[in-house]
């Protein structure tokens, strides 16, 4: 009898190390995470939410592909990716880190934008090739190629000239050129050039560019200095898209972005990068 019980203990010993193994085996992959970056900076409430577990955002904290990075209302942060490219949130925003990968010296990113205010400065990848950078929202894609420029989602918020909208993606742009386009016409967007901004109401097309800071559209320096991002960022300026306003003069000291603004040539338009 004791034979027989130490028999089936043995058996079932055995049974249970060969499932283990197997769990491992499978779950392996599913749980390692891919690298992406590491926080340079932050201030304020920052949160990684990362596979049903919150970790508070320190400098040098790393960032993995499947992240969501959630900022407080005075919180900012700023993720240096491994191509060298600088994502910086604004206050009381959410980003997840969908896609980054580097093939044959090719970088690949894509970032989905919940809420809030994110600055995007794009590295060209080794060689000088072309990055493939694109921020999506939940109405929107602004697709680039090596260039510096802020995406702002906000909502339940209507603004004026747009009535029964209440979803809009401001793109400002400081450096290159981005190709802003409705989530519902993916191909069919607008090259937004250096110094100008423009804006995707709802599943509208995009309005048409107008200079920086003359369209009201939301950028990470209006979101700071408003306190707050997403649906509270304040709405200054004239209605979104209207391009007619004269370009401000610059002040003795001049900010970059009125500098890039003024006296600039009228931006590109038409059908550009798109959505990939």
């Amino acid at each position: 009898m004791r034979r027989n019980r130490n028999h089936y203990s043995a058996v079932l010993s055995a049974e249970l190390l060969l499932i283990s193994a197997l769990v491992l085996v499978v779950s392996g992959p599913a749980l390692a995470q891919t690298a992406a970056g590491s926080f340079s900076s932050v201030s304020g409430q920052v949160q990684i939410q990362r596979t049903g577990a919150t970790i508070g955002a320190a400098s040098g904290v790393g960032v993995d592909v499947g992240d969501r990075i959630v900022t407080g209302a005075s919180g900012h942060a700023v993720i240096v990716l491994n191509d060298q490219s600088r994502l910086e949130l604004g206050p009381a925003s959410s980003i997840t880190l969908d896609e980054f990968t580097i093939t044959g010296g090719t970088t690949s990113t894509r970032v989905g934008l919940v809420s809030g205010v994110l600055r995007s400065l794009v590295n060209a990848s080794s060689g000088g090739a072309p990055a493939n950078y694109q921020v999506h929202t939940p109405n929107a894609v602004a697709a680039v190629r090596g260039t510096r420029f802020d995406t702002a989602y906000s909502e339940n918020v209507i603004r004026p000239g747009y009535k029964g909208c209440d979803r809009y993606t401001d793109v400002s742009v400081y450096q290159g050129t981005v190709n802003l386009a409705s989530l519902a016409a993916p191909n069919a967007g607008q090259n937004i050039g250096s110094g100008y901004e423009a804006t995707v109401p709802c599943n509208q097309t995009p309005t048409t560019a107008g200079p920086l800071s003359m369209t009201g559209a939301v950028s990470l320096d209006s979101a700071n200095a408003g306190g707050t991002g997403g649906g509270g960022v304040g709405f200054t300026g004239t209605s979104p898209g209207s391009s007619g306003a004269p370009a401000p003069a610059c002040p003795p000291v001049t900010c970059f972005a009125c500098a890039i603004s003024v006296g600039h040539p009228p931006p590109p338009t038409g059908v550009g990068l798109g959505a990939r």
